[in-house]
């Protein structure tokens, strides 16, 4: 099996005498032992008349089985040792993943192996679960990715399986009476779920020797077949359903254009990955690149290229644009600039040099790819198992072995504009269809054949022009020595508005670097409308830096730069050895940044563009950003600062451009592999070249706002689904409030899910969270519902929360210490990669945790607790002097005020602006 050069894990390929097929992993850093089964099953096996039928049976195996009937008995021992589970169905594949400390492993396993095997699929059960998965695609229907994935289903050929319907719902489900749907079910289960037709991967500290008896203990129960083989597919489009265009009206704002063409299946010749290279040149975004063309003519203002549905005998090749107002009326000339480039890649395109550059970078990538949570790497793994032989199950995906210049022309040929199927996804347009289950609007109409002809041979176009070796290919990957006073966080430089951080690394031995920058700017003061313009800000700088650095992206120098409450960041990452001089670089770019008039316009209406389209999003998701927006007082709301991005003009952003850069305060740190003098002369050449006179403000607090009482907050929100959001706001930030936060959410996390959603059936979307606001501890409990009114929601709510204390009484102490250690443990567990240790150095520097042992005190706490005290705790949810809390629901228009509990808001600004905060 190839290894990568930084790789510590062992590994183990066998297969079980009942023809499972299982990769062994031994990670002795893991944080937590993981394991992962994928089926090849998915809703191309679902029958005709019972679509869905593979995704209902995916949702059962939760509920119950012979030796664990009750319902997410799993989920129920993995709250208890630190652990989730989950699971997806796909096109020709189901997976099913979880992860647990390593003591509650082996049990795990027992449990997970018997719920894959004997399921009860008991009626009751299943009745209870066709409402969720209804709930579910209600839900989706507003979702417009779904709503274009329906339209490409019902526009391939209906005898493909890509066209049935995946989901599944109550209309199809209720054809059937239910002794019919659960022996489709079973019958399901039995052909598909034996080991010939299964993957399992398990990540690990245990040995592999002891890994592998836990399988042949747990899984060789599995019944013994060969894989199924499913019959041919036909071909995914018939000759009509190429060289059209389909039109689409999305529900959100958008204007898209997805060009994509119909290929042969690619997964073939993965050893030589020829679409690899052809990605790559039509999504440069350098100079003289498509997309440069794109946005110089105000056409565009991003493209990506290589993506699209992958099957056992198709793959469509997808070249996916974001347009302007002005683009979507070119939508001709962008094929003509696309089809240029197309024959501009032909003629000067597929090069060995190129080929190596790409075959480099694969390597690099292989290399030093940051190690997943285990999780994550079993369930990642566990898909492998499916589509590579054991030598290749780690780089299949990475490494280019072959340069094949003709099958990467066999590729290009086939990028014909009669073998295009072109989308529009517009608003305004004219339709005469509407596909089922989502009543999205669209129409499909063949391309004129004069169109399809002057396509064949596009007119060269000067200004696009292939990239040129990339200088950041050559890094040093050589380790610099490791100087023990650095290995915790030292602060280098502290001056009135300046700190610059330092840590070396001595664990993760890799030639990478993560550097943050965080501006704080007194103009943020200035409110709302200041924060508008700052959003257009830092998209335009963004978009510049994607331009001029994109080379230094795809080599492995990654970079960030974003907006915060205070004002803005510059994040960078990777390969150390030139990272410091590119972040300089980029700092002298953004301090003396010279903007068009066009750059303005172009991300003006893309911030008015994103902020109209996250009114509309779901309506929980719609409460949390309100409920962000509530607790923080440098933090607005989409409603107040649309009207502004939509107003911005260009003369004002200048002047603001400069009232954001003229008094700063900087906090800095820079963790990895470099030496200290280096990152001592860097930070002496920000503060004394880069930013000498900028540097003036004090570092804005980050306040929460005391909620003080209880209080209610309608939020305007589209759809039908009502929604509610209750928080709670513990009075203290001491270790102690916050442990017993912490602890309070994941006692009731299970029971909140199993009972609100499994046994009452509320809503799909259903759950807890603890929700700390800068630093300042809180716990939310929200329900989504399609079938239940605000009032209801709420009430259920508050009756759990009245009959919490009688759970947690009554939980047994073995299972009550266990739970304990399960987060104590968490708190505390060891960083798997250079990348996750800096985000923690990072945001304990940002909490001034200058000691950096806040999880290792918290962790203590929790220990510490004792069960009354817990007790004590959760009566400040139902008591008349408990907790402060604030509730938020879903406002639909034409629909009376519910009768709530709770001072309501009427002005959320202004509710702001009299609080007392929090410091």
């Amino acid at each position: 099996m190839i290894t990568s050069t930084y790789d510590r894990c062992q590994y183990r390929h066998l297969v079980l005498d009942n023809g499972l097929n299982v990769l062994l992993v031994h990670d002795v850093e893991s944080r937590k032992s993981a394991a992962c089964a994928t089926i090849a099953l998915g809703h191309f096996q679902d029958p005709e008349s019972c679509q869905g039928l593979a995704h209902l049976l995916e949702h059962m195996l939760f509920l119950g089985c012979q030796d664990y009937p009750a319902a997410n008995h799993l989920a129920d021992h993995l709250s208890l040792n630190g652990g989730h589970v989950n699971a997806w169905t796909g096109t020709e594949q189901s997976s099913f993943y979880f992860d647990a400390l390593s003591n509650g492993f082996e049990e795990a396993l027992r449990q997970f192996s018997a719920m894959l095997c004997t399921p009860l699929f008991d009626l009751s059960a299943m009745r209870n679960e066709l409402n969720a998965i209804d709930a579910e695609f209600h839900m989706k229907k507003q979702d417009d990715l779904r709503r274009l994935y329906q339209v490409h289903k019902e526009t391939c050929n209906p005898a493909h399986p890509f066209s049935k319907f995946s989901v599944g719902n109550l209309d199809i489900f209720s054809q059937f009476d239910e002794t019919q749907l659960q022996q489709m079910l079973r019958d399901m289960h039995r052909r598909h779920y034996h080991g010939g037709n299964m993957s399992l991967c398990l990540v690990s500290e245990l040995s592999l020797d002891e890994q592998e008896k836990l399988c042949q203990q747990y899984f060789t129960n599995l019944p013994t077949a060969l894989k199924s083989q499913p019959k041919p597919y036909p071909p995914l489009y018939l000759p009509e359903q190429l060289g059209v265009a389909l039109k689409i009206v999305p529900l959100k704002t958008a204007r898209r254009m997805i060009v994509s063409f119909a290929l042969e299946d690619v997964h073939q010749f993965y050893q030589s990955k020829p679409l690899n290279l052809i990605s790559h040149l039509l999504g440069d975004e350098g100079p003289g690149s498509l997309l440069s063309y794109l946005k110089e003519q105000g056409w565009a203002t991003s493209l990506s290229a290589g993506g699209g549905i992958q099957g056992s005998n198709f793959k469509d090749f997808n070249i996916n644009l974001q347009l302007t107002p002005s683009g979507a009326q070119h939508w001709q000339d962008i094929l003509f600039c696309l089809f240029a480039s197309i024959a501009l890649i032909k003629e000067e395109g597929v090069s060995k040099w190129r080929f190596e550059e790409r075959q480099k970078f694969g390597q690099m990538a292989f290399d030093f790819h940051d190690k997943p949570k285990a999780m994550d790497l079993a369930s990642h793994l566990a898909v492998q198992l499916h589509y590579y032989p054991p030598r290749d199950l780690l780089s299949g995906e990475y490494l280019l072995e072959q340069f094949s210049p003709d099958l990467i022309h066999r590729m290009l040929a086939q990028m014909q504009p009669q073998n295009m199927r072109l989308k529009l996804i517009l608003p305004d347009q004219h339709t005469d269809r509407q596909a089922a289950w989502y009543d999205t609007p669209y129409a499909i109409e063949p391309l004129s054949p004069a169109l399809l002809a002057q396509l064949k041979c596009p007119p060269v176009i000067s200004a696009l022009v292939l990239p040129k070796p990339n200088p950041y290919l050559h890094v040093r990957t050589a380790l610099h020595e490791v100087d023990k006073t650095y290995l915790r966080p030292t602060i280098l430089l502290e001056r009135n508005s300046f700190n610059f951080w330092f840590c070396q690394d001595d664990e993760f031995h890799q030639p990478k670097g993560e550097l943050y920058l965080s501006f704080d700017s007194s103009a943020v003061l200035e409110g709302a409308g200041l924060c508008g313009y700052k959003r257009i800000w830092t998209n335009m700088v963004q978009e510049r830096l994607n331009q001029d650095y994109y080379q230094a992206n795809i080599a492995g120098l990654h970079f960030h730069f974003y907006a915060h409450q205070g004002g803005f960041s510059l994040h960078t990452s990777g390969f150390s050895d030139q990272q410091f001089p590119m972040a300089e670089q980029m700092l002298r770019q953004i301090l003396s940044f010279d903007f068009t008039r066009d750059e303005f316009e172009l991300a003006k209406a893309k911030q008015s563009q994103a902020m109209q389209n996250s009114l509309l999003n779901k309506p929980v998701n719609r409460l949390f950003n309100h409920l962000s927006v509530l607790m923080q007082p440098l933090s607005f709301a989409l409603e107040d600062m649309l009207p502004i991005v939509e107003a911005a003009e260009y003369s004002q952003m200048l002047n603001i451009q400069t009232r954001l850069l003229s008094s700063l305060h900087l906090e800095a740190f820079a963790h990895g592999d470099w030496p200290a003098q280096q990152a001592i002369n860097f930070a002496s050449n920000l503060e004394q070249q880069l930013l000498d006179g900028r540097l003036q403000a004090k570092g804005l607090p980050r306040d929460v706002v005391s909620l003080s009482d209880n209080y209610r907050l309608g939020v305007p929100c589209q759809g039908d689904d009502k929604a509610v959001l209750l928080y709670f706001q513990p009075p203290n930030d001491d270790v102690n409030d916050i442990a017993l936060t912490i602890l309070v959410e994941q006692l009731l996390a299970a029971p909140f899910f199993n009972q609100l959603r499994t046994e009452k059936q509320l809503g799909y979307l259903v759950g807890s969270g603890y929700m700390p606001y800068n630093q300042h501890p809180g716990i939310g409990f929200y329900i989504q519902s399609p079938n239940y009114g605000i009032e209801v929601l709420v009430e259920a709510i508050r009756q759990f929360l009245a009959q919490s204390s009688d759970a947690i009484a009554s939980m047994d102490e073995q299972d009550w210490q266990l739970l304990k250690q399960g987060i104590a443990k968490q708190l505390t567990s060891k960083d798997t990669s250079l990348s996750m240790r800096s985000q923690r150095l990072w945001l304990a520097i940002g909490n001034q945790d200058w000691q950096f042992d806040h999880p290792q005190r918290l962790a203590s706490q929790i220990l510490a607790l004792g069960r009354e005290q817990v007790l004590n705790f959760c009566q400040g949810f139902t008591s008349t002097d408990g907790f402060a809390s604030v509730l938020l629901y879903s406002q639909h228009a034409d629909e009376a005020e519910p009768s709530l509990e709770g001072k309501l808001i009427v002005n959320l600004p202004q509710f702001k602006a009299n609080v007392s905060p929090i410091r």
